[in-house]
């Protein structure tokens, strides 16, 4: 059948189960069709019913479909994705624009990615800032092993991976330091979907009160930060003041936020205050 016709059959057979069935239909239409979603109206590809009705199984048993296609676009890249790794999501983008702001007109700036799973915010940033040195920083073997495949599919030279405990001594010096880390409560796991959980968890749950990492982080990585750099966090929602008051305390000053494009305030940020 031709793509307008496999991508309401697709929308169609998600439709019970899926909260976004036409979105997607149309990356699933798009993946069977060999091209990217914004150009699926100009292919002349036909799609066999059964490919869509195997990819629609899948989903039904909670499967999350980018574990599926085994990609997903994020900022203006494609980035390899599958089990192990957390899915780049929109809000995250969020973060990269906070930091693309931040950087400014700081020439030839360092930046460090902590917790960077698929490595999608740092290399969003690397592409976006060629003259950029970005260190990518993620603790386990499967996420790593995306990470640095991601770097190679979007040739992103200025990007090094390190295989490494944020928890840990840090290490380098820094114009920014960006994290998404951990943030959800671990009592709210029963309210999470099938999708979610299937997940790394340890890319999920950021303890008791969903704040472990953010206490953490800023007190252990604020010494790697040059003098003016700035830390930046994605937060969960109504987190924000609580993050920002974590910053104050550990004394960064100029704290201040980004929403999403629902409102969200999605990012906080502080810059050190050391000379």
């Amino acid at each position: 059948m031709r793509v307008n016709e496999a991508e309401r059959l697709a929308a169609q057979m998600l439709t019970p189960f899926s909260d976004e069935p036409k979105t997607e239909a149309r990356y699933i239409t798009a993946h069977l069709a060999g091209c990217e979603p914004n150009r699926l109206i100009l292919s002349q590809c036909q799609i066999e019913q059964s490919s869509i009705e195997q990819i629609v199984d899948k989903r039904r048993k909670g499967i999350p479909l980018q574990y599926i296609l085994g990609k997903w676009w994020f900022y203006k890249s494609e980035f390899l994705v599958g089990e192990g790794v957390l899915v780049p999501r929109q809000d995250t983008e969020t973060l990269v624009e906070a930091a693309l702001e931040l950087l400014g007109e700081i020439k030839n700036p360092t930046v460090c990615d902590l917790c960077s799973g698929s490595g999608c915010i740092a290399i969003s940033i690397a592409r976006e800032r060629a003259d950029a040195n970005v260190t990518a920083v993620e603790k386990y073997s499967d996420a790593n092993l995306y990470l640095q495949k991601n770097i190679q599919h979007n040739g992103a030279n200025n990007v090094r991976a390190v295989q490494y405990d944020v928890l840990d001594k840090p290490f380098g010096e820094y114009d920014l330091i960006v994290s998404n880390p951990p943030y959800i409560k671990n009592s709210d796991k029963k309210e999470l979907s099938k999708e979610v959980l299937s997940e790394p968890h340890t890319a999920l749950f950021g303890g008791e009160d969903g704040l472990y990492f953010y206490r953490k982080i800023t007190k252990i990585w604020k010494s790697a930060l040059k003098p003016n750099g700035v830390l930046a966090f994605e937060v969960g929602i109504n987190q924000d003041g609580v993050v920002a008051e974590i910053l104050r305390s550990n004394g960064f000053i100029n704290i201040g936020f980004k929403s999403d494009l629902i409102g969200i305030q999605r990012v906080v940020f502080g810059t050190v205050n050391k000379v």
